[in-house]
């Protein structure tokens, strides 16, 4: 599955439910079996151009709609500044989400921008297994700035441009030590709201165990400086990795 497939059949999930149909109503509607369309929208297969035409027409949505996926350009072998904690391809980002009571792995994909001091992200977020990333629960593109104590990010949804992520990490003292940070956002399912969640971002893939879990959850520390200065603070390393 490639990740211009998922972006299109995910974009069809949207427009459909947005219409009101049922995958049944819409698979009837285009000719295909329920089983084909759902293959289409969670992008397990290929979509033929004749076939997305009769969709967006169907949908009453511009063709265009479904096909303005825009990655970022990565290279086989990117360059990435060595002076910063990031600068290597690929990092591993954890936290804990309270709705589903698990831990949420994803991949960040990290390549030199061509707009300057700037490095281009793209996210997996919410990923099964770090070797297939593109079976991921959102696929988010940006940029990251670095500097010598703290990361920032910027992200937007590939398949809703409105809903923007920021990730501000602490750049570890040791190199090989976990990044730890706030991963902010806009929440789905209970609530839409905004949400901020204390992630972890390490250089390699994490042991994920209950000490890994009982890291990304908000301890007692947490919850004090949150009730004292009414705001939320990470402000020291990973205890995991002390």
């Amino acid at each position: 599955m490639s990740s211009f497939s998922y972006f299109v059949g995910q974009r069809i999930k949207k427009y459909r439910k947005s219409r009101g149909y049922t995958i049944e109503q819409f698979s009837v509607m285009i000719n295909k079996s329920k089983a084909t369309l759902s293959k289409y929208e969670n992008g397990t297969i290929t979509i033929d151009i004749e076939t997305l035409y009769d969709i967006s027409r169907a949908l009453n949505i511009d063709l265009k709609c479904f096909i303005d996926y825009q990655p970022p350009v990565f290279h086989n072998d990117p360059v990435l500044p060595k002076s910063f904690y990031f600068n290597q391809p690929r990092a591993y980002m954890y936290y804990y989400d309270g709705r589903v009571r698990q831990l949420v792995r994803s991949l960040l994909c990290f390549s030199p921008s061509s707009s300057g001091d700037n490095i281009d992200v793209m996210l997996y977020l919410g990923v099964e297994n770090f070797s297939d990333p593109d079976r991921c629960q959102h696929l988010f593109t940006g940029e990251m700035k670095p500097y010598d104590t703290i990361t920032h990010m910027v992200l937007h949804n590939q398949i809703n441009d409105a809903e923007k992520m920021y990730i501000c990490m602490l750049n570890p003292m040791q190199n090989r030590a976990p990044a730890i940070g706030l991963l902010s956002g806009i929440g789905s399912t209970p609530f839409f709201a905004p949400i901020a969640l204390k992630a972890l971002i390490s250089k390699e893939p994490l042991e994920e165990n209950d000490r890994l879990i009982a890291t990304t959850k908000l301890d007692k520390d947490d919850y004090h400086l949150l009730k004292y200065y009414n705001m939320m603070v990470i402000n020291r390393p990973a205890s995991l990795f002390l």
